[in-house]
């Protein structure tokens, strides 16, 4: 965050093994996005949250002309930062 380093576009992971159904929780995803332009999805480490994020971004892409972006909190301890980590992977601010 911050500095003169050049911006990435923030493309959700990749996944590299197999994903396992969860589809009610896909298609709840994809309706909060149609309702709303910033979904986010907590709970506790290793449930699954960037998985299934990556997959319902995925999904709805094509809704969102300017793409979708992703937005990594990993590694924040501070809430106050939250919102420069977003203005990073939108690539806003100087």
């Amino acid at each position: 965050m911050g500095g003169s380093a050049p911006r990435r576009h923030r493309r959700p992971p990749v996944e590299t093994t197999s994903f396992v159904d969860r589809r009610a929780e896909q298609t709840e995803g994809r309706e909060l996005l149609a309702r709303a332009r910033l979904v986010t999805l907590t709970g506790p480490g290793g449930v699954g949250k960037t998985r299934l994020a990556a997959r319902v971004a995925a999904r709805v892409e094509r809704a969102f002309p300017d793409g979708v972006h992703f937005v990594h909190l990993t590694g924040l301890d501070d809430p106050e930062f939250v919102p420069l980590a977003v203005a990073d992977a939108l690539g806003l601010g100087g």
